[in-house]
């Protein structure tokens, strides 16, 4: 498969060269006029823990001349705000590489950014933050230019995106350990050269705020249980409404709020009975959110360690969701959270979900207990130290 995808990308590659050629042009006549140290490319800048991690990453290089490529139309500008920092010159070309009726526009803007990047007389670093134009965009970079990726989690149809480009990436930064495992038997499927497990290492997310004390809980019922992100098919938040249906059939102490881009997903009696909140913006509209709450549930069917989680944990908040991929490397059932064993079959998955609401109605009183080692746990792996420093050795060594 490896062979077909490199033969794929040299057919690509021959048939786009005018558009690429037309886009060095463009560049030649509009140049950036200064120099920068690291070139970002990102996806978008809407609301998701995967933006707020790629826009803590641009501040760990305060010293540094950054410019962050934005490729895609966001739907909603909530963590923008995030990447508007003194050092960092933004540009949104997403009109023209996210437009499905000018694709040529996507092609140009390949040889747009070559040049920019090509032409600069200090070598920058390039960034890629799991962004489809950026793959696209390495085999037109020189190769004496570092090139560093994220990738935020592990899913198999995506494979078709950074399989074609995998020579061109210096080094794989991902989640948790469990990935390497993971990439490592899709290399071996797709018969990419194991050679290049090599690149993979390991940088656990951070948090840009950690309260220095611990947030003080009741716990007292009716517990409060919520979900803050995305909706479609990897958050699975149909299964959370299925969940919401059953307590309150059983008449549960329990009480439900949602936030987030979901309002499509929303049926018409949450919004009027305001458990859905909306969309929150992130920093300390999030922050009080997950203090109001007790339970943070999640039910997705994959995932890197979701930001939202590690909040959640840094003010006590207590996470129940599904035990998938680096998830349990961080929570330990009944510990510091709940994990959701079954994952598949979404029956039982519901239904272990009650179980545990259940014991946890049931046994409020210990919930203290698991709150504060959720908090301390978070102390003392979710720094800003190792975040920055992980990061600051690969780009700039």
């Amino acid at each position: 498969m490896y062979k077909l995808f490199t033969i794929k990308r040299y057919i690509e590659q021959v048939i786009m060269f005018p558009f690429v050629l037309l886009g060095k042009c463009v560049a030649m006549l509009n140049p950036l006029h200064e120099e920068y140290d690291i070139y970002f490319f990102f996806p978008g800048y809407a609301i998701g823990g995967a933006e707020r991690v790629n826009a803590e990453i641009v501040k760990s290089f305060t010293d540094k001349k950054v410019i962050i490529f934005f490729t895609k139309k966001s739907p909603n500008s909530g963590m923008k705000h995030f990447f508007e920092l003194p050092h960092v010159t933004i540009k949104e070309i997403g009109r023209w590489s996210d437009n499905k009726f000018i694709y040529w526009g996507n092609l140009m803007f390949r040889g747009v950014c070559s040049y920019y990047i090509n032409k600069q007389m200090k070598k920058p670093v390039v960034f890629i933050g799991q962004c489809n134009f950026a793959y696209k965009l390495t085999p037109h970079l020189n190769r004496s230019i570092k090139v560093h990726e994220l990738i935020h989690m592990y899913d198999p149809k995506f494979t078709w995106i950074w399989a074609p480009f995998i020579k061109f990436i210096d080094t794989r930064i991902i989640v948790g350990e469990v990935f390497k495992k993971k990439f490592g038997n899709a290399y071996k499927k797709a018969g990419i050269p194991l050679k290049y497990l090599d690149r993979l290492k390991v940088i656990f997310y951070r948090l840009e705020y950690l309260p220095e004390t611990y947030h003080e809980r009741e716990f007292s019922l009716p517990l409060k249980i919520y979900y803050a992100g995305r909706g479609g098919p990897q958050k699975r938040v149909w299964l959370i409404l299925k969940i919401i249906e059953q307590c309150r059939l059983l008449n549960l102490p329990v009480e439900f709020k949602l936030a987030g881009p979901i309002l499509n997903e929303m049926p018409k009696h949450l919004i009027d009975d305001r458990s859905y909140v909306g969309e929150l913006q992130g920093g300390q509209a999030m922050y009080n959110f997950h203090k109001c709450n007790d339970i943070l549930l999640m039910t997705s069917a994959w995932e890197g360690f979701p930001l939202v989680i590690m909040e959640a944990m840094a003010f006590g908040a207590i996470p129940l969701v599904t035990n998938i991929d680096a998830i349990p490397e961080h929570i330990t059932n009944r510990q510091n959270g709940f994990l959701i064993n079954e994952v598949e079959n979404e029956e039982l998955l519901i239904s272990e979900a009650m179980e545990k609401i259940t014991w946890m109605i049931a046994n409020h009183n210990e919930l203290n207990k698991i709150s504060k080692n959720a908090f301390d746990y978070s102390v003392r792996n979710f720094s800003a130290e190792k975040f920055r420093d992980g990061y600051r050795k690969v780009l700039l060594d």
